[in-house]
């Protein structure tokens, strides 16, 4: 009898395994997010906001810290979020008062890109922020996924950024 009660629970441990990492296997490694928002405030602004890497800890309430690097390849920075995470960026590319695209990675096996693209309009800056996510592990991408991890860290990202200019 007992050996048949070690059997069914681990039996039972591996269903518990495999199913999530099954349905991981299932769902895209590729996941992107676009918002287009208003921001009240000129171009100018805005784009400094988004381009000061050293005072985004001003703005980013999820940002403890920014350590910038400078290697061969050119600006990278480490942001230090308050949850004790560490995201390596680097700049791809910038085109000043237009366009800025980040690279990001966290870990071994999440990696991504920020975008920023700035029009001016009647009342302000209108910015398309698209961010995108590729996770290589099974796992993460169905904690991705349940948790919409994606949709909540560029919506809390915008409204940071919404806040600072609403604050001034």
């Amino acid at each position: 009898m007992d050996q048949l009660l070690i059997w069914v629970l681990v039996g039972v441990a591996l269903l518990l395994i495999a199913i999530p990492f099954l349905f991981g296997l299932m769902i895209s490694p590729h996941q992107q997010a676009t918002r287009v928002e208003l921001i009240k405030a000129p171009p100018e602004l805005v784009w400094e906001a988004l381009s000061d890497l050293s005072r985004q800890t001003e703005w980013r309430t999820d940002l403890k810290s920014v350590q910038l690097k400078d290697d061969d390849e050119g600006m990278r920075w480490i942001e230090h979020t308050q949850s004790g995470d560490k995201i390596v960026a680097r700049k791809e590319k910038e085109v000043a008062l237009k366009e800025v695209v980040i690279k990001t990675q966290q870990g071994a096996s999440v990696q991504g890109t920020r975008q920023a693209v700035l029009s001016a309009v009647p009342g302000g800056t209108r910015v398309t922020f698209t961010e995108t996510t590729d996770i290589s592990s099974p796992f993460k991408r169905l904690f991705a996924q349940v948790s919409s991890s994606l949709d909540k860290h560029l919506n809390h990202y915008i409204a940071q950024l919404k806040h600072h200019f609403n604050k001034s």
